[in-house]
């Protein structure tokens, strides 16, 4: 099946020939039309704010506005529905249309040190830092499910996934001499998540009723939304979902490096060639806009990763990486362009975006999303590694490799 590059918003969307446009990007953009009426995100948890009871009188109140207005939510008109801001204290809603609130009280005095309820922060010494490698989506067999893969001509497909585990293997012996404790999420390109698309059939049949309406009979729409979903559910959520139960409950990990490779959109989607454009850029959580914050489980979120002071580590991680990756492979830096990121501090290339596994994932994350796949630089490095095998360690793979490791032992040495 042919596919074609998608871009939006300054990320890479794969998606499908020969489907209607409008109907993938309701997929697409799932969580942000249906979900608004609801409690939580697509199989989400409704949270428990008294977790947040341990962060009573731990942040003054300066700080909470200082990481709100410049991390997490830039806007006040995206929050102020959300967050009440008061002299001692923030009350946070608990549920849409609801006047019941989480109160959180603030650290009374700026000069006095934070109690000892505060949470922790984590020393920059590479020396026994355990470091979760996650190694950007699957991969395999199930590339071109997640819209992840395509294919110019006779070549052989480009797949992120496998692109991404390449670099994540090739990163744990380089971590070990450093003196780190690399793991990684997945070790081959098999989900983590123990169900298939099917488990989600009947979920993605309520959600096409509720999509379609009227038009629910027809049959050749219902039978591509259906589909669609119950997959998107599996590898876009479910897979996310069954990775942070694993970084947060078995690996517990000081933080978290995610691997991707990007890519840009086709010129001409009838005529496909390769383009010039070749950057790199870091993401960190933040930047929630306010149909974002209409969730439960995110604003919970988003005040859990502000109150652990996350974006601090993040940030600092963030610009030391995109300086190594500017440093070893001469890519300039991408800017964003649309409401849906944020520039971080001064150094060109860290942007704050709110994604659910640098967002659930319990511990500071940060993205990679390094080199365009589909540009004239890289695809023939990528047709190189591939030709001679997966288990090749040098060229591109060996690249990346260098700038991971170049911005982790810079950041640890500031």
């Amino acid at each position: 099946m042919n596919l074609r590059i998608f871009f939006s918003y300054g990320l890479t969307r794969f998606m499908l020939d020969g489907v209607d446009r409008n109907l993938i990007y309701l997929l697409l953009c799932f969580s942000f039309s249906f979900g608004l009426k609801a409690k939580t995100t697509s199989l989400g948890e409704v949270p428990q704010w008294s977790d947040l009871d341990i962060f009573q009188e731990s942040i003054t109140r300066s700080e909470f506005i200082h990481f709100l207005n410049t991390v997490y939510c830039p806007r006040p008109e995206w929050w102020s529905a959300w967050i009440s801001i008061e002299e001692d204290k923030v009350s946070i809603r608990k549920f849409p249309q609801q006047d019941e609130w989480y109160d959180l009280y603030f650290k009374k005095d700026e000069k006095t040190p934070s109690s000892s309820t505060k949470a922790k922060s984590i020393s920059t010494n590479l020396r026994g830092l355990i470091i979760a490698l996650d190694p950007g989506h699957i991969g395999g067999a199930w590339s071109a499910m997640e819209k992840r893969h395509f294919s110019l001509n006779d070549d052989q497909p480009v797949k992120e996934g496998d692109l991404a585990l390449a670099v994540a293997k090739n990163l744990v012996p380089a971590l070990k001499q450093l003196g780190a404790i690399p793991v990684l999420v997945r070790k081959k390109a098999e989900p983590v998540t123990q169900n298939r698309p099917d488990h989600f059939h009947e979920d993605a049949k309520q959600w096409a009723q509720t999509v379609l309406g009227e038009d629910y009979n027809n049959t050749e729409k219902k039978n591509i939304l259906v589909r669609e979903r119950q997959e998107l559910l599996f590898y876009r959520v479910d897979e996310i979902r069954a990775r942070a139960d694993l970084i947060n409950h078995s690996i517990k990990p000081d933080l978290v490096i995610s691997i991707h490779f990007n890519a840009a959109a086709w010129p001409d989607s009838e005529k496909r060639e390769l383009v010039d454009r070749n950057d790199h850029h870091i993401l960190v959580n933040g930047c929630y806009m306010g149909g974002e914050l209409a969730y439960d489980d995110q604003r919970f979120e988003l005040i859990w990763r502000l109150l652990n002071r996350w974006s601090v580590i993040e940030q600092g991680l963030a610009e030391a990486l995109s300086h190594s990756f500017s440093q070893v492979t001469g890519m300039p830096t991408f800017s964003y362009k649309g409401p849906n990121a944020l520039k971080i501090g001064e150094v060109p290339g860290v942007w704050a975006r709110n994604l659910l596994a640098n967002r659930i994932y319990r511990c500071p994350v940060v993205f990679l999303e390094p080199y365009i796949a589909n540009s004239s630089s890289v695809y023939p490095r990528v047709q190189k590694w591939i030709k001679k095998g997966e288990d090749d360690t040098s060229g591109l793979v060996s690249e990346y490799t260098e700038a991971v490791l170049l911005g982790l032992q810079n950041w640890s040495a500031e």
